[in-house]
Formats: C-alpha cells, sequence, structure tokens
C-alpha cells in the first residue's frame, strides 16, 4: 500500500502549522505567555500539530498501512447510500430556526455599525443617487447607455434599496432576504436529504453569527445569500452530466440565470462562475485512469489487469459538455446583459470591477484612481516586476492560512467572537463526513468553490480580510455539517440496532 500520501499530508500539516505558530508568535509576542487568552490556546494546538505531522513523517509503512485500511474502512461506511433521515425533531428545528432567526435580528438589528465611512454608507449613498436620478427602471437604461458609471457595488440591491434608501429600511431589507435565504434553503435541504437535515441546517444558519451580522447591515450579502440558496438547490438536482440520459437544459439555464442575478449582486460571484465551468469541464477527464498513473508501479498484475474491465471510469460527452457550458454562459450574459453592457462601453471589460486593481497592490488605494492610471493588465506586469517570487509566494501561503482561521470562525454561533473559532474546530470533522456522504457531483463543485475562494481571497489579504469574503460558501458548508451531524447519528443508531 502506497504511503506516499499520508506522509505528504503530515509534512503539509507540519509546515502549515509551524507557519500559523510563527503568524501568532509575531501577533503577540510575550503576551502569549503574560496574559493567557484564546491566542495561546492557539498557539499549544499549532505546536501539537506540528509534532503529529513531523511525527507523520518519521512513523514505519505498517503503521500508514493500518490507519489507511481503517480510514477506507470508515469512508465505506459513510458514503453507503441511506434512506433521507426524516423525523419530527426536523420538523420542529426547521420551524424553531424561524423564530429563533427573528428574535436574534430584532435584537441585533439596533446594534449594527452605524453607515459612516463603510460599505453601508456607500450602499446608501448609491440609492439614493438612483433614486434621485429616477428610480431603478431609469438605472436600468443609464447602464445600457453608459451613463451609471459606480464600479464598485453592483446595481442590483443598488435598485432594490433605491425604493426607500433609509439606514433602518436598507437593514430591514436585508433581513429579509436572509430570512427568505435560510426558510428556502432549508426547505430546498430537507426535500434532498431529509427533514432533520434540513431543520438542522436552519437551525445552525439561524445562530450563525456571520449569517446574522452580514444580513442585518445595509450591504448586499443578504441578497447574494438568497441567490445562491437557489443556485446550490439547482445544483443538487443536477444528474450527473456522465451517466445523464439526456442533457439537463432547463436546470442549466436556472443556474445561469441565477449565477447573472448573484453577479449583479456581487462582484465576487465570478468565481462562482469559474468554479461551475471548470466543473462541467471536469467530466471530460477520466480521473480514475489519470490518478492509475501515479500509482506504485510494484502494483500487482492482477490489479493491473482489472483496470480495463472497469466501467465506472466514463466521461461524459464533449457535445454534453459544450452545450452544458454555452446554456451556463447564454444565460448568464442575457440576466447580466445591463452591467456587460455597461462595463464593455465605458471600461473596455465587460467583466471589469474596479477592487481588481486592489489585487496588485500591497495595501488598500482608492481603487478608481488606479484605474485612471492604466490597464488591469499594465498594473499586474507592473507588480510582477517589483515583487520577487518569495515575496509571491509569501503572500499566498501566509493568506490561506488567515483563510482557513477565517472559515473556521466563519462556522461559529452567536454570542461568541473569537470562541466561534472552537465551534469551527469542532464541526469540520462533520463537514469532512458530509462530503464523504455527498456522493452526488455536488461534493466537487463545493470543492472546487473553496479552493478557487480560498486562493483569491488569500491573495486578497494585504487589502482586507473578513467573513463577509467567504459567504457564499457558508450555506453548503452548513448544509454538509448537517448531514454529517445526522449520517454519524444514523450510523451510530445501526451499530446498537445490530
Amino acid at each position: 500500500m502506497n504511503t506516499l500520501g499520508p506522509r505528504l499530508v503530515s509534512g503539509a500539516l507540519a509546515g502549515i502549522s509551524g507557519l500559523a505558530l510563527w503568524e501568532i508568535v509575531q501577533l503577540k509576542g510575550a503576551e502569549l505567555i503574560e496574559r493567557p487568552s484564546l491566542a495561546s490556546a492557539a498557539a499549544g494546538c499549532c505546536v501539537v500539530a506540528s509534532l503529529i505531522g513531523v511525527a507523520g513523517c518519521l512513523v514505519p509503512n505498517r503503521f500508514w498501512e493500518r490507519v489507511l485500511l481503517k480510514a477506507k474502512n470508515g469512508c465505506s461506511i459513510f458514503s453507503e447510500a441511506t434512506n433521507p433521515a426524516d423525523h419530527w425533531l426536523g420538523s420542529l428545528l426547521l420551524s424553531f430556526s424561524m423564530i429563533v432567526y427573528f428574535v436574534v435580528m430584532i435584537n441585533l438589528i439596533p446594534q449594527q455599525p452605524t453607515p459612516t465611512n463603510n460599505d453601508q454608507a456607500a450602499f446608501l449613498s448609491q440609492a439614493k443617487s438612483v433614486q434621485e436620478s429616477g428610480g431603478a427602471a431609469a438605472l436600468v437604461k443609464q447602464l445600457f447607455a453608459g451613463e451609471y458609471t459606480e464600479a464598485n457595488q453592483h446595481p442590483l440591491y443598488v435598485a432594490l434599496l433605491s425604493f426607500f434608501p433609509d439606514y433602518e429600511a436598507g437593514k430591514r431589507l436585508s433581513a429579509m432576504f436572509g430570512l427568505l435565504a435560510l426558510l428556502i434553503f432549508s426547505i430546498g435541504i430537507a426535500r434532498q436529504y431529509g427533514n432533520l437535515t434540513g431543520g438542522l441546517t436552519g437551525f445552525l444558519l439561524s445562530v450563525n453569527a456571520a449569517y446574522c451580522q452580514l444580513t442585518g447591515r445595509v450591504v448586499c450579502e443578504g441578497l447574494l445569500l438568497f441567490f445562491i440558496a437557489c443556485l446550490w438547490l439547482i445544483v443538487l438536482r443536477l444528474p450527473d452530466l456522465r451517466s445523464a440520459l439526456k442533457i439537463p437544459y432547463l436546470a442549466l439555464i436556472g443556474l445561469g440565470l441565477m449565477l447573472g442575478l448573484a453577479w449583479l449582486t456581487k462582484g465576487t460571484a465570478l468565481l462562482l462562475m469559474l468554479g461551475l465551468l471548470f466543473w462541467l469541464c471536469s467530466y471530460a477527464v477520466n480521473w480514475n485512469r489519470l490518478c492509475s498513473r501515479f500509482k506504485k508501479r510494484s502494483a500487482s498484475k492482477n490489479d493491473s489487469a482489472a483496470e480495463p474491465t472497469q466501467t465506472q471510469t466514463i466521461t461524459a460527452s464533449m457535445k454534453t459538455i459544450l452545450v452544458s457550458v454555452c446554456l451556463l454562459v447564454a444565460s448568464f450574459a442575457v440576466i447580466a446583459s445591463p452591467l456587460l453592457v455597461r462595463n464593455a462601453r465605458v471600461y473596455g471589460s465587460p467583466t471589469f470591477n474596479a477592487n481588481s486593481y486592489l489585487m496588485f497592490q500591497d495595501e488598500f488605494t482608492e481603487p478608481h484612481a488606479l484605474a485612471r492610471q492604466g490597464s488591469l493588465s499594465q498594473a499586474a506586469r507592473n507588480y510582477l516586476q517589483t515583487h520577487s517570487v518569495a515575496t509571491i509566494v509569501k503572500r499566498e501561503v501566509k493568506g490561506l492560512l488567515w483563510q482557513v482561521f477565517i472559515f473556521l470562525r466563519s462556522l461559529g454561533p452567536l454570542p461568541f467572537e473569537e470562541g466561534r473559532l472552537f465551534f469551527g474546530l469542532l464541526a469540520a470533522p462533520f463537514l469532512l463526513v458530509g462530503l464523504l456522504s455527498e456522493t452526488g457531483p455536488a461534493r466537487r463543485l463545493y470543492l472546487l468553490w473553496m479552493l478557487l475562494f480560498w486562493l483569491a481571497f488569500a491573495w486578497y489579504l494585504p487589502i482586507a480580510a473578513g467573513e463577509r469574503f467567504l459567504m457564499p460558501l457558508l450555506l453548503p458548508t452548513l448544509a454538509f455539517v448537517s448531514l454529517g451531524i445526522v449520517r454519524v447519528g444514523q450510523v451510530i443508531m445501526q451499530r446498537r440496532t445490530a
């Protein structure tokens, strides 16, 4: 049995934990010992993880062979097909989550920061300008004519906010979209995996600190999450393109429409689009055959003879993939056409966003001023010419460490702050079990999205960091966590009855 994989993972764990420990020591210094805090506990965890990683690299092969055998058995148990977990407690949780979210928002909305020199102020200012210039209908005409030049806040949330550009009304609008997203997503998950998983998903969302805080402010995340909820539920209904009898035209068009609306809400939806395109194209690759090339050459002849007889290593036809991609892109372009046309006419790029220039800066600078200095390609060339490879790699690695922290912290509930990290650590094993339990195509798409968002916003760390950048991952993540909790419960009950 090949033990190279787990040794590489152990080495990566040791390296990442060591870098994280170094970052914590640089930030806190002697305070880690003089004033014990959550940072001290995190530093201790990094030390333990580093030692485990080093030990994993040095242990003999027989240890990893036993571990891999047990892991394979565990994966087969959790990936077995099961009936949806329907229980009266799920329906109770689903109803209770709506009440909890409503009560939380009643108490949280008055505590939100005032709209002063932040995104809330920018959205309110743009909404008032749109209202004064004729409202949402006039905004559409201005976009096609190239007269609306705002290139940071995308227009859909601004258009809705223009009907009542008031701070209190704007918070209630965001909370309404947050409630709709919670309701639709929880019901959709219940239909897919059973009402126990759906109810648990709804409850985790209703007490999630990042979700409640962002859907109670005058920002576009509440509307964005509503579209992502619809998008993910469509993804769960998609068949595997490798075995589908026909192309799911309506589902693909629905995906494109939801993506277009999400991009009209926030520019980071382009990462969702990119992930979906990679996901569709991945069906053209025979992954089992590709991975078999990296197996040990000393594999037994029986195993090598069995490979050509496998029937599960099929791929989707190029026609299916091409038609799917065209449907997705075309429906996206139709719904997003106002902004695509405006960007092409005014800025020369259909997907232009002023914040893209900040990707090639070491600190925050006014993005519109950067856009006036030259094209995005020129900004990229200037950055590469003035920064060494070591500096670039250090920026990305440091950013990835922070993204892991931010991601885990975003899974925690109210009313905790830094303590939410430990709830994220508790949720991580259930997330893994949920991913193992989901055998459909949605799992691959989720992992692609996670990779793209982590890489992109790890690089963006010197400019800004926060849970709002990873919010598109929150809904499917909590759904997988809930699925993992329910699946673990099912396995325990099965073992008891057996």
